[in-house]
């Protein structure tokens, strides 16, 4: 699975997330969040440019929007495929200092530890990211274990197999093994279940 295909699933997942917010509704709060929607739409699209545009408008609008922040950081990271060599490190930086703002604003937030441990799982490993994917998603789990009203249920597929896959992309099969397999029991109807499926198979 890309880091395209990933981050399309992850924002399928997290449309059930508009409904969990840690701030009060206003117009500013409103458009934010429908610029987000209209970004992950146009990354789901591949249109990495107006995805940015329209998550910058976003943080923007409403600074206090985890989500929005957190996407934009994401895409710029996918920007960096779009471009030659040291540019693409660039972006790649500028995403990560994005995301790792979102985490450090906004640690009770769900979305942000989601968004970047996906990102985190599938950049190549030169940028030694997988160790904070697997913290992030790990992260995701706990806060789903310690107060499930937390995070949605509809996510909880994706975490676990891109769980998996960042411990096995950091040389640890049984740790993957253990987590999908949680992973399958927990969720057995998640979309993902086929993919965590494959995966074990492929142990």
């Amino acid at each position: 699975m890309t880091l395209v295909t990933t981050l399309r699933h992850l924002g399928a997942a997290l449309i059930a997330a508009a409904a969990v917010s840690i701030w009060q509704p206003d117009s500013l709060e409103a458009q934010a969040a429908d610029l987000v929607s209209q970004g992950r739409q146009a990354l789901d699209a591949d249109r990495i440019d107006d995805a940015i545009a329209l998550l910058e408008k976003a943080v923007s609008a409403e600074p206090r929007n985890p989500a929005a922040l957190a996407w934009l950081g994401s895409a710029q990271v996918r920007k960096a495929g779009r471009v030659p060599g040291m540019e693409a490190a660039g972006w790649v930086k500028r995403g990560f200092d994005a995301l790792d703002e979102a985490v450090e604003r906004f640690p009770d937030a769900f979305v942000v530890y989601v968004v970047r441990g996906t990102t985190a799982g599938r950049v190549p490993e030169m940028f030694r990211k997988t160790d904070v994917a697997v913290k992030d998603l790990r992260t995701v789990v706990a806060m789903k274990e310690r107060q499930p009203q937390a995070v949605p249920e509809a996510v909880m597929g994706l975490v676990y197999l891109n769980l998996g896959l960042a411990q096995k992309k950091a040389g640890r099969p049984a740790e993957a093994r253990a987590t999908w397999e949680k992973g399958k029991r927990l969720y057995p109807a998640a979309p993902e279940a086929a993919s965590i499926d494959k995966e074990l198979r492929g142990l």
